[in-house]
């Protein structure tokens, strides 16, 4: 979204100024690649806690983050396929890839909304963070009663990430040699008992670390 959004107070009942309600509107851009890489269905209207109405509209100007298959056209200029980031092997097994933190995230808000928690341990968990389960005596049995203990908390956090990712009420900033953490504005964080995720380059992929 590049930071551009625009803000609308709105008062209802204008002939009725004793009943006048304000509530703000914010219009913001969002990237084109984001449908193509997304697994669920994107909502162009959201409203939070606070009443504020999000309303997103795609931008033509943003190229994908991430590699994807090319075709010609007729006049010789490459064109990008749609990416696709969930596909199934012939045996019906699931693959997950991940080129950008938006995979990431959309990884990680479908395995925790549908339990699918071994999924997410077996392909989207960092290797690093699995070993550090195991040094600690854990398994994927204490990851999986870990997510699903606090899979409210985890929602609206990976939810409110989602919506805000093209604005400033999400931090993008880099860690060590190849770590990316997305965390939310502290004018947001104290609303939120996980307020940033971690992810990590591993065999050129992008992997969850650690959410706090």
């Amino acid at each position: 979204m590049s930071g551009r959004w625009t803000v609308l107070v709105l008062c209802l009942g204008a002939f009725n100024f004793g009943a006048c309600e304000p509530y703000r509107i914010e219009y913001r851009e969002r990237p084109s690649f984001y449908k193509q890489t997304s697994e669920t269905e994107l909502l162009d209207e959201v409203v939070l806690e606070d009443g504020t109405v999000l309303r997103f509209s795609d931008s033509k100007n943003t190229p994908p983050p991430a590699p994807s298959s090319q075709r010609q056209e007729r006049d010789g200029t490459p064109s990008a396929e749609p990416i696709s980031i969930r596909t199934a092997t012939e045996s019906g097994e699931l693959m997950l890839t991940s080129y950008s933190p938006e995979h990431v995230l959309s990884h990680i808000k479908r395995g925790i909304r549908l339990r699918e928690y071994q999924l997410l341990w077996d392909q989207v968990l960092s290797n690093a963070t699995r070993e550090a389960y195991a040094r600690d005596g854990g398994d994927f049995e204490d990851f999986a009663a870990f997510c699903d203990e606090n899979r409210s908390e985890l929602m609206q956090f990976l939810n409110r990430v989602g919506f805000g990712i093209y604005s400033s009420d999400v931090v993008k900033e880099s860690f060590g040699s190849s770590g990316i953490r997305i965390r939310l504005h502290p004018s947001l964080s104290s609303q939120f008992k996980f307020t940033q995720l971690e992810i990590v380059r591993e065999s050129n992929q992008l992997r969850w670390l650690m959410i706090r």
